[in-house]
């Protein structure tokens, strides 16, 4: 199937004639906490690599101060807290694009399971920037939000009738886009529904390959 954003991507991240390839990643943990695993990006343009850094720790740092947070607020108990991550694209071709797929989990204790969430990062290696929504509707052809909105509930479909998944009566059809979003290897689009949004908690999280 024809890529509907190869265009677009190609138009907006091209090579740099001085950009030297792929980021290297090394795992870390967050406050010397072995279950809060992170990436930690090397590029390099040393300022670039700082960015991209700031961006992951300042993620990390958003989701365990949320999870104490929260538990504070409604007299809950920690039971765990745990992060990892996936780099789903790091290429060094025409495109520059690093994709970091976080996996954030948490427990609070008393409740009939864990709470896991699924969060991208997506960067441009030549500059560092996170990459929005607006990476693949505002720039080359102009591909409307609309548009990916439909490719997205035909994809979310086509998963679900070939894993046999049952949504929730009222999920369809979608009435905004999914939050969180990556590129593979491949260089496919990949939108992502978190536990609840479309589903009951047992069908996970719902990942859709939009131009596969």
């Amino acid at each position: 199937m024809k890529k509907i954003f190869f265009a677009v991507l190609l138009a907006l991240i091209v090579s740099v004639q001085n950009f030297c390839g792929a980021a290297a990643i090394e795992s870390a943990c967050f406050n010397g906490n072995e279950h809060l695993i992170y990436p930690v990006v090397h590029v390099e343009d040393a300022a670039i690599e700082k960015k991209i850094n700031v961006a992951v720790i300042a993620e990390i740092d958003r989701f365990v101060t949320g999870v104490y947070r929260n538990a504070q607020s409604n007299e809950y108990t920690v039971g765990g807290i745990y992060t990892n991550y996936e780099v789903t694209c790091n290429e060094n071709g025409n495109s520059v694009i690093l994709s970091i797929l976080m996996t954030e989990s948490c427990y609070y204790k008393g409740a009939a399971h864990p709470s896991t969430f699924k969060h991208a990062l997506n960067f441009n290696l030549t500059s560092g920037e996170l990459m929005g929504l607006d990476y693949l509707t505002d720039v080359g052809s102009g591909v409307s939000e609309c548009e990916i909105l439909k490719r997205v509930e035909r994809a979310l479909i086509s998963h679900c009738e070939r894993e046999k998944l049952s949504l929730f009566d009222n999920a369809l059809p979608l009435k905004q886009l999914p939050e969180t979003f990556y590129w593979d290897k491949n260089l496919h689009v990949h939108f992502l529904f978190q536990q609840y949004e479309v589903a009951p908690y047992a069908v996970g999280i719902i990942d859709v390959n939009i131009d596969g």
